[in-house]
């Protein structure tokens, strides 16, 4: 075996929710480039069906907040492509900054945390049952944020992503005896506007007098790497979490982040 060998995903079969644009289409790619056979879904299925073709891999439309959904498209994945070896869940809701706590509607609260709470547990408990009952283990990928410790963004967003945190530790314990690898990827400021070029150095956000979103203008203003992430980035990331790279890694935050959260 070479180095080479460690980070090969040939044979491997990944699902990645949310995946046709921004970082999950990142992450989509890079584990394509790695061998893997990635099935693609997303609430839009034309954009989940234009990154499964660009990488040679299957799509379907999946709205990760409805329970019974996700079990027939794990389902799905397992029969169609033959296995379920990597769950990447990347489907998400960031509502801007949210506003005041209370301006935050329930509507609002129970929309994002839907997606970003329950589509993480449901794709979670499909992901188990079926890597348990092929007896072969596997990879969780939970995509959390560098707001789950440093917030920023508001107490929808922001507490989503700290649960996700703690429901990746809480899984990386029970299945790891099933030889199911749970971690977190904390993506820091990605730019995933593609075709368009990302703002450097005095282009950051304009600060604005609201402590959340000038807390965040200020951080990327001083990011210690000097310019936003690309998906890309992440997706690399993501292929160690997923390969035999990372085989003694569970139940870690990852933060990706350009030194982000060193400020």
């Amino acid at each position: 075996m070479s180095a080479a060998d460690w980070i090969d995903l040939s044979g491997k079969v990944a699902h990645v929710t949310g995946g046709g644009k921004g970082i999950g289409q990142g992450i989509a790619r890079a584990l394509a480039m790695a061998g893997a056979q990635v099935m693609v879904s997303d609430i839009n299925p034309d954009a989940a069906a234009a990154t499964a073709r660009e990488i040679e891999g299957a799509s379907m439309a999946l709205d990760v907040s409805e329970r019974d959904a996700v079990d027939a498209a794990l389902a799905r994945t397992a029969d169609q492509l033959g296995s379920l070896d990597i769950l990447v869940n990347n489907a998400g809701l960031y509502l801007g900054y949210g506003g005041p706590v209370e301006q935050i509607t329930d509507e609002m609260w129970r929309d994002l945390w839907s997606v970003n709470v329950d589509g993480v547990f449901y794709c979670c408990r499909a992901a188990a049952t079926i890597m348990k009952s092929q007896g072969s283990g596997g990879r969780i990928i939970n995509i959390a944020s560098t707001q789950t410790v440093t917030p920023g963004v508001g107490v929808t967003y922001d507490g989503s992503k700290a649960a996700v945190a703690q429901i990746t530790k809480a899984l990386a314990l029970e299945l790891a005896p099933h030889g199911i690898n749970v971690n977190a990827l904390a993506p820091g400021p990605t730019w995933v506007n593609e075709g368009e070029a990302p703002p450097v150095d005095a282009q950051v956000p304009v600060k604005t007098g609201d402590p959340l979103a000038d807390t965040v203008a200020d951080r990327i203003s001083r990011l210690p790497l000097g310019h936003w992430g690309d998906p890309m980035e992440q997706g690399k990331a993501a292929v160690f979490l997923a390969s035999d790279m990372s085989a003694f890694v569970t139940g870690i935050y990852l933060p990706v982040d350009g030194g982000w959260l060193t400020l």
